[in-house]
């Protein structure tokens, strides 16, 4: 038996070896990153001068544009500063799914200090400084900081300077949006939206087991409404995570009772969701949305937020006329709700709008570039990323080509054309599900999609779609290569399983608790389980000096 599997080991092991280098030649080919193991010929060339001193380049944001960036542009002779307020980069595809403990943030999320490590062994020097870029006075060449409101002022110079902000969500005006609403932008979005379901389903278990009453139930009901505003991939994910959490989480947590009141609600000013991809794959998102129980509401638009209210109106285009306008308003109407996410759209920083305004721009949505990326008017200045007017969409796959493209222009010196390469989008529907759209060259092996039934989509027909459980692979398959250590990648399998076979996450990140309302002058809080209600518990009526209230004991 010994010598079997002697013999089986070394029959194995060069058929092993050579798959796991197969692997890791295809992950580093479809990410664009065999420069990460050599150094190319024209970085080399572009330092040959080792008398001239380092040339010093400052790298405002950490999001996908500005960390790519950061890796590509580090070489011989060149000081590298990178500001940002946050400490990490973070994979913001993840999020939906970390606001719903699918994922821990730790898998979202990958230190930023040890990818400046990793440059400063191939620059003259990398620097990461924890602050808020305020302004840029490019005729100086110098970035004023702040480390926060109040806090120390710095001042940096450069002679390359990269804006990689990204950009802020944009709240289109809508009152109360920017008080009531949460988000789903940073990693400090999903541990808020994580910690109010989870306080909701706590309130609402306690009031459906001891609570009574109109008040009581329409409280019920409030407390298990989630409002997603923005039918784009963001809302889309979010909505499907949030279903597959009610149908199995809270089920098993939590009782069927709590489970079967829960209502999502996904909104979409458009007439379509998930207006990226084609209108089929939007169909079959939308049907499957719909399966799991979300109340998808297209050619709706949101007009005022209130503390737990949201008030709807049908959507009118912007060259509306005043009547057609004045029509939707008057069939608006407002409902209650626990939680409402804004996935609605992005608008630029302010450091971007400053600084496009003083470079004369009346077009304040980011900074006008040119094909290289350069920001007009200001020397040495680049944009990437949402930060830029490229006329590319403001996705990840744009600012990471973008980042790498600047960054490896800075290394080698030289300034030439971006070229975007779209390789396709994705889109998790939960539950096993996706939806995909992706660019296939033409070519011998374009039968293959044929075969599998793919439909051929997009304006040249040069586009397959993939749905269901391959989509689905497909989208964690892509993320989980996109991840840039060990670390982050065993977290995020062992997130996924844990997920799959022991639940999600449910420890309320927050542990300040607020009283549940039950009734007027009536207070109710949880401290057990809905499945596990002790006899012991029950109402004790208590004289106070105003009012009556009741607690649990």
């Amino acid at each position: 038996t010994m010598g079997f599997m002697q013999f089986a080991v070394r029959r194995a092991a060069p058929v092993l070896g050579t798959a796991g280098i197969g692997a890791w030649a295809t992950l580093t080919t479809i990410n664009d990153e065999w420069d990460e193991y050599y150094t190319p010929s024209s970085a080399s060339a572009s330092s040959d001068n080792n008398n001239a001193p380092p040339e010093k380049i400052v790298i405002l944001g950490s999001g996908w544009a500005g960390l790519n960036a950061l890796r590509k542009c580090a070489g011989p002779n060149k000081e590298v500063v990178v500001v940002s307020p946050r400490p990490h980069f973070l994979y913001t595809p993840l999020l939906a799914g970390s606001a719903v403990g699918t994922i821990t943030l730790r898998s979202a999320c990958e230190p930023l200090r040890a990818m400046v490590e990793a440059a400063a062994g191939k620059a003259a020097s990398a620097t990461f400084v924890r602050a808020d870029a305020r302004e840029v006075d490019v005729g100086n060449k110098t970035v004023r900081a702040t480390t926060d409101e109040d806090g120390m002022e710095l001042q940096l110079s450069y002679d390359k300077l990269v804006v990689a902000v990204g950009a802020a969500p944009n709240t289109f005006g809508i009152p109360g949006v920017s008080d009531h609403a949460l988000f789903l932008k940073e990693a400090q979005d999903s541990a808020k939206l994580h910690a109010r379901l989870l306080s909701n389903l706590e309130k609402a278990a306690a009031l459906i087991q001891h609570g009574h009453g109109d008040t009581v139930e329409k409280e019920i009901d409030r407390l298990l409404k989630v409002i997603v505003v923005g039918g784009g991939p963001t809302g889309v994910e979010l909505a499907a995570e949030l279903a597959d959490f009610a149908h199995k989480d809270v089920v098993m947590r939590y009782g069927a009772d709590v489970a079967d009141r829960i209502n999502i609600v996904l909104v979409e000013a458009m007439p379509r969701i998930l207006a990226p991809f084609d209108e089929s794959l939007a169909n079959v998102a939308r049907d499957h949305l719909q399966s799991r129980g979300v109340d998808v509401r297209t050619g709706v638009a949101i007009t005022k937020v209130a503390e737990g209210m949201a008030t709807f109106a049908p959507s009118t285009p912007r060259n509306a006329s005043p009547e057609d306008k004045a029509k939707a308003l008057a069939q608006a109407a407002t409902e209650e709700t626990g939680a409402l996410v804004w996935a609605a759209g992005i608008g630029a920083r302010p450091l971007v709008k400053k600084l496009a305004k003083s470079l004369g721009q009346t077009d304040l949505r980011g900074l006008k570039v040119d094909s290289a990326l350069r920001v007009d008017g200001a020397e040495g200045v680049y944009a990437i990323g949402d930060a830029a007017l490229s006329g590319c969409a403001p996705t990840a796959q744009v600012a990471a080509q973008q980042g790498k493209h600047i960054g490896r222009a800075l290394r080698d010196g030289t300034d030439t054309p971006f070229e975007y390469k779209h390789a396709g989008s994705l889109c998790c529907l939960g539950s096993g599900n996706g939806i995909a759209q992706l660019l296939v060259p033409s070519g011998p092996g374009s039968f293959v999609w044929d075969l599998i039934g793919s439909d051929a989509v997009g304006p040249n027909g040069d586009q397959r779609t993939l749905t269901g459980a391959p989509a689905f692979v497909l989208w964690r398959s892509l993320y989980w290569t996109k991840l840039l250590s060990l670390r982050s990648r065993l977290s995020l399998s062992a997130d996924w399983m844990k997920a799959r076979f022991a639940g999600r996450d449910v420890v309320e990140p927050v542990l300040q608790r607020k009283p549940t309302i039950a009734q007027p002058h009536e207070r109710v809080e949880s401290f057990g389980t809905s499945l596990r209600r002790s006899r012991t518990v029950k109402f004790v009526q208590e004289k106070a000096k105003d009012a009556t209230r009741s607690k649990i004991l």
